[in-house]
C-alpha cells in the first residue's frame, strides 16, 4: 500500500511539472500564407524592404513587415508556406509582438517578370564593345518601367508583361535631345532594341532580350550607381569627435569626377566605380594648400579617403567603407 501511494504521489508529481513547464510555452497557431515573388519598399521603424503577402481569402496583397524564421527568400519565386505564429512575451516596443516561424513551403513557383528587375549592364552593342558604366537597362518591374543609357541620352518608358504568353512590349519612350556624336550609334541601336522585343529570359546573372528567336542583346547583372552622383556633406569621419564650424563636403558625378572641400582646402580627382559591385576608388586627389587653424579634420578626412574601397546608400546617406570599417558619412 506504502509503495502504491508513493508511486501516484510521484505521477502527481511529475504531472505538476510538465504542466508548469508547457504553460510557460507560448501556444503556436498554423496557417498558411502566399509570399509574393518581390519585395517591396516600405517604412516600418525605418525604411525597410517587405514582403508582400496574402492571408486567407485576401485578394490584395498587404505588406510584411517581420522575419519568418528559417525562411530563405529567392526574389523571382512565389511561396506558400505554412508558417507557426506565437505570442512574444514583452516584445521591445519597435518590435512585433507575433513570432512567425517557418513549418514548411507547400509551394514554389517562379515568376520570371520580377527576375528581370534590376540593373543590366550592356558589354557589346551594335556590335561594338561598350563601356560598361555607360550602357545599361534598368527594368522596374514594381512600375513596369524601363531606362535604357547608351552614353548620352537617358530613355523612359513603360512596359507591359503578358504573364499567360510571357512576352513583353515596350514603349513609348521619351528621351533627352542632346547630341553626342561619339556615341550616336549605340543609342539610336539602344533605342530600337527597347521599342521592337518581346522576349526576356534571365539565367543565372545574365538577361537575353529578343525579338521572337532573334536576339537583340544581351547583358549581365550590375550595380546602379546612379545615386551616389549628388553632393555630399560630411557627418562622420572615423576617429575624430568634432567636425567643426566647416565640416568637409564631397561632390561626385557621372563623368568618374570627384571635388569638394575638406574643411578648409579645396579639392578634385578621380573616381572609379565598377559596373557590376560597391567597389570604389577615389583619388589621386589634387587639393589647395592654405594653412587652416583646425588642420587635422581635413588630414583625417584625406587619411580615411584614401582608404576607402566600398560603398552603400542607406536612407539617403553615403556610407564609405574600407573593407568592413566604416569609415565615413555624409549626407545629401
Amino acid at each position: 500500500m506504502t509503495n502504491f501511494i508513493k508511486y501516484n504521489f510521484i505521477i502527481l508529481i511529475a504531472a505538476l511539472f510538465s504542466s508548469c513547464a508547457t504553460s510557460k510555452q507560448p501556444t503556436a497557431n498554423h496557417k498558411t500564407m502566399v509570399i509574393g515573388a518581390q519585395q517591396v519598399d516600405c517604412t516600418g521603424v525605418g525604411p525597410q524592404k517587405c514582403y508582400q503577402v496574402k492571408e486567407g481569402d485576401a485578394a490584395e496583397w498587404s505588406n510584411f513587415y517581420g522575419a519568418i524564421e528559417g525562411f530563405t527568400y529567392t526574389e523571382g519565386t512565389e511561396y506558400v508556406v505554412e508558417v507557426a505564429v506565437s505570442n512574444v512575451e514583452n516584445p521591445p516596443a519597435d518590435a512585433s509582438s507575433l513570432k512567425y516561424k517557418l513549418v514548411k513551403i507547400l509551394k514554389e513557383t517562379e515568376k520570371p517578370f520580377v527576375k528581370i528587375n534590376g540593373t543590366w549592364v550592356i558589354s557589346t552593342l551594335n556590335g561594338e564593345v561598350t563601356d560598361p558604366m555607360k550602357t545599361y537597362i534598368i527594368f522596374d518591374t514594381n512600375k513596369n518601367s524601363i531606362f535604357g543609357f547608351a552614353g548620352c541620352n537617358g530613355l523612359n518608358g513603360q512596359m507591359e508583361y503578358d504573364e499567360e504568353n510571357n512576352t513583353y512590349k515596350g514603349g513609348p519612350f521619351m528621351s533627352t535631345m542632346m547630341f553626342c556624336e561619339e556615341v550616336a550609334e549605340n543609342e539610336r541601336a539602344l533605342g530600337k532594341v527597347l521599342e521592337k522585343f518581346n522576349k526576356v529570359a534571365v539565367e543565372g546573372d545574365v538577361i537575353t532580350i529578343s525579338l521572337d528567336d532573334e536576339v537583340l542583346l544581351t547583358a549581365k547583372k550590375g550595380v546602379n550607381h546612379q545615386n551616389i552622383y549628388k553632393n555630399w556633406k560630411v557627418s562622420f569621419i572615423n576617429g575624430v569627435d568634432d567636425l567643426g564650424e566647416k565640416a568637409p563636403s564631397i561632390s561626385i558625378n557621372n563623368r568618374s569626377e570627384v571635388s569638394g572641400n575638406g574643411g578648409c582646402n579645396n579639392f578634385k580627382g578621380a573616381i572609379k566605380l565598377d559596373a557590376f559591385s560597391n567597389t570604389v576608388k577615389i583619388g589621386p586627389l589634387a587639393a589647395t594648400r592654405m594653412m587652416c587653424p583646425n588642420g587635422d579634420v581635413e588630414s583625417a578626412f584625406f587619411a580615411q579617403v584614401d582608404k576607402v574601397d566600398n560603398y552603400k546608400i542607406e536612407n539617403g546617406e553615403l556610407q564609405l567603407f574600407a573593407g568592413d570599417q566604416l569609415v565615413i558619412k555624409a549626407k545629401k
